[in-house]
């Protein structure tokens, strides 16, 4: 998909050039990075959206619980 994505901007970046010279190519360089970056956030929100499902306090919980479960059957 990026791949895809970067000889489609490569395209624009030589037609735009042959149709407008005066076009500035760090425009495209910014253009690139900007959907890079892009991609990186949306990965970075799913990453956090399934690190938020996460329950330490619950998982500390349980963690004791068992302890207490497994300590208790062998003090008996």
């Amino acid at each position: 998909m990026m791949r895809l994505t970067l000889m489609i901007l490569a395209a624009v970046a030589v037609v735009a050039h042959a149709k407008l010279p005066s076009m500035n190519p760090r425009l495209l360089s910014s253009a690139l990075r900007i959907h890079r970056l892009e991609h990186e956030i949306e990965h970075l929100e799913h990453a956090i959206k399934d690190a938020a499902k996460i329950d330490p306090l619950g998982f500390i919980l349980e963690m004791h619980d068992r302890l207490d479960l497994v300590e208790g059957k062998f003090h008996e």
